[in-house]
């Protein structure tokens, strides 16, 4: 009768990759600069040993417990829950656990969450924002380790922050407009003093200047994210009497409340007006077999990144300031058509 078989143990994922033991222990932790290919191996070959890491004697030899916190401004939120999904998905894959918390929207409740997780001795902190134009109220709190932020403003010091890239945002918008032929392009948006309002028209004028295009009436016209607010803005674009072939708005509702109007005003959608929306909010953009083209901020992915720059950071590895994910393009009948009738046939 045979014995039970020897546990794999780190030295021997590191022997049969043929790495070093610290290079596998950072490929596996995912917590240090270990390059793509070498990590991809360095998995691959602890996959096929059934290489499971004991936690525990990594916890007394490092000091470290493999626990980080994450916490949510509004984890159920539109916006948040994607944010952490895609975090503890990413954390899950590297065998560190999490401890997520809400702080459903109130101050109060998210400094207690910050004291509980201090206590925890968590060995860094993810903190997920519900808006990517608000200061996170956690910044108020010292804490004794590495932290990131996601999908918030930055912060007073040298933080880490990871959010969708904007201005990349615009541009994209600009550039499938500017292939698909429009030259009198509207920009539909929020207020100005909004760092992601700015940033994506940033990106949406460097395509038109590039071109050569005047943006219709000039500039953005400023309000908020609100569907009314595309209505009324699509009003007034209308009423100015400038020829007008393409509309960028700053989020898929603003898309809606305009295409609203243009369609009651007999305008064809996108033969006479074509639209961008941004957010990709599966309940708006795939009702109708995506009647919407969109700009997804691919917020899952968002929430990845911001975990692999926190087992940097925890690691010691990390790289303070801005780190942005590239969005990504829908395409819908908005742009691409066929015709659509009035906006009332598709309710």
């Amino acid at each position: 009768m045979g014995g039970m078989a020897s546990k794999v143990s780190l030295s021997d994922v590191a022997a049969a990759a043929g790495v070093s033991i610290s290079t596998a222990s950072r490929a596996l932790s995912g917590a240090g600069r270990v390059s793509a290919a070498t990590r991809a191996h360095v998995l691959a070959t602890a996959e096929r040993l059934q290489f499971q890491p004991d936690v525990l004697a990594r916890s007394f030899v490092t000091g470290k417990s493999f626990i980080v916190g994450i916490l949510a401004e509004n984890a159920p939120g539109l916006f948040s829950m994607p944010l952490v999904i895609g975090a503890n998905d990413f954390l899950g894959r590297q065998g560190i656990a999490s401890l997520t918390l809400d702080g459903h929207e109130t101050p109060q409740v998210l400094v207690e969450h910050l004291k509980r997780l201090k206590a925890r001795r968590v060995d860094g902190l993810l903190v997920i924002g519900d808006n990517p134009d608000l200061a996170n109220v956690a910044w108020a709190i010292d804490f004794p380790a590495p932290v990131v932020y996601a999908f918030s403003v930055p912060g007073p010091g040298k933080d880490i922050l990871v959010l969708p890239d904007n201005q990349a945002a615009g541009a994209m918008a600009g550039e499938h407009l500017v292939r698909l032929g429009r030259r009198h392009i509207a920009h539909i948006t929020a207020d100005r003093a909004f760092p992601a309002v700015e940033q994506r028209w940033a990106g949406l004028l460097g395509v038109l200047e590039r071109e050569r295009l005047r943006p219709v009436l000039g500039g953005p016209l400023h309000g908020d994210y609100k569907r009314h607010w595309g209505a009324e803005a699509a009003r007034r674009l209308l009423d100015s009497g400038e020829p007008m072939d393409a509309i960028f708005a700053a989020n898929d509702e603003i898309a809606l409340g305009a295409y609203a109007v243009l369609a009651q005003a007999g305008l064809r959608i996108p033969d006479d007006v074509a639209i961008v929306g941004y957010d990709n909010w599966r309940g708006l953009t795939s009702r109708w077999e995506r009647l919407l083209t969109t700009i997804d901020p691919c917020l899952v992915e968002v929430g990845q990144v911001a975990a692999a720059r926190l087992l940097e950071a925890v690691a010691g590895e990390g790289e303070h300031g801005v780190h942005r994910v590239p969005c990504t393009l829908i395409e819908g009948r908005t742009t691409l058509g066929p015709t659509f009738g009035p906006y009332e046939m598709l309710l």
